[in-house]
């Protein structure tokens, strides 16, 4: 064969090993993206695994006390021993490091995958040879802040066999408003949930690029505080109309003008919560944060069915023969050590505690 004949046969094979490297190649990428994609998923099995797991060790731990009482007081230590004791707490914490923790990976969150190859001006892809069968995995966490939009349609019409057609926008949150439904969402989750005053708003808003005047934001509010009491209104008929309801109420803080003893302007308030078990429903009610059993009575009083309630005196007064249209029935979580105290004297008492390990 002449010296052009073996050079062009040489280049065709060349070609040709270039061409199964290649392919080769390719079925490497996919078969990392199977292990990636099962990676993942086992991940996220280990993570549901180990909730359940932390779950169970927690009932476990509450269902072996002997008995939910408080403990009396314990004296207080000297400083030394104090000292001494926080000390060996703090060699104990070093020693163990992290104890094993793994970083939390946020499945729950909106995920973006990037493919990230050196960028060295001396790096070839096509005469490098792939290191690891799997790429190493790095992540980073991007908080967007608050950006504001304008959208600005343009309508179109028609004229067809005598009719008009015109374009449709997408449905506002108020009649002839040029803000959206997330631009209210926002403004309100701001004020009712961050607990932001109105002024605080519209500078945070004017900081990242729209101005908003006060009437405006005022007129916003009142406007969608009025569909929320609609909602309030369906919600509490919702919940009350369940059959199966649960009953508790809970205090808080609420800041008044006068101070009280302590120079502070609160004052304990009561908040009343129906769940609606079927509906999962939750109707929260207020009146002046009283915890007056007039409250709660006159919700409750013209229900029909099951409520689940702890043993504070107003729900006690349900299982009378005035509400005969009611069958109010004990919380388990109360009653629970009752059953637990019994010890191994009332071997049904004891069956009863042992439903929380099969449940």
């Amino acid at each position: 064969m002449k010296k052009d004949e073996v050079i062009e046969l040489l280049k065709e094979q060349i070609k040709e090993l270039r061409d199964d490297n290649n392919r080769l190649l390719d079925q490497i990428d996919d078969l990392i993206k199977e292990v990636s994609s099962l990676k993942e998923a086992l991940l996220q099995k280990g993570e549901s695994l180990g909730k359940q797991q932390r779950l169970t060790k927690g009932i476990a731990k509450l269902v072996s006390n002997t008995s939910e009482q408080q403990q009396p007081p314990q004296p207080a230590l000297p400083e030394e021993e104090r000292q001494k004791r926080e000390a060996e707490k703090a060699d104990k914490r070093k020693a163990r490091k992290n104890n094993g923790a793994k970083r939390d990976m946020h499945y729950e969150m909106e995920q973006e995958e990037h493919d990230v190859y050196p960028d060295d001006p001396d790096f070839d892809i096509n005469k490098a040879r792939l290191v690891t069968t799997a790429p190493r995995i790095c992540v980073r966490y991007e908080c967007v802040p608050m950006r504001f939009i304008k959208h600005v349609y343009r309508i179109h019409t028609y004229a067809q066999d005598g009719r008009l057609f015109e374009g449709k926008t997408p449905v506002s949150a108020f009649l002839n408003s040029s803000y959206d439904g997330s631009f209210i969402a926002g403004l309100m989750e701001l004020r009712y949930i961050q607990s932001l005053p109105v002024e605080r708003i519209i500078n945070y808003f004017e900081s990242h690029g729209f101005t908003l005047k006060k009437p405006t934001a005022h007129k916003l509010m009142e406007k969608a505080s009025s569909l929320f009491e609609n909602l309030y209104k369906c919600i509490r008929q919702t919940a009350l109309g369940d059959p199966y309801k649960a009953a508790d109420e809970t205090y808080y803080k609420i800041l008044v003008p006068e101070k009280n003893s302590k120079g502070k302007g609160v004052r304990k308030g009561y908040l009343w919560v129906v769940v609606g078990i079927n509906t999962r429903m939750i109707y929260l009610l207020y009146d002046d944060g009283s915890r007056s059993e007039k409250v709660i009575l006159n919700e409750l009083g013209g229900c029909k069915g099951i409520i689940q309630s702890d043993g504070y005196s107003p729900y006690r007064k349900l299982e009378s023969d005035a509400y005969p249209h009611i069958t109010r029935i004990p919380c388990l979580q109360h009653i629970k050590r009752k059953f637990i105290d019994c010890g191994e004297d009332e071997p049904d008492a004891k069956r009863i505690v042992e439903l929380q390990y099969m449940f």
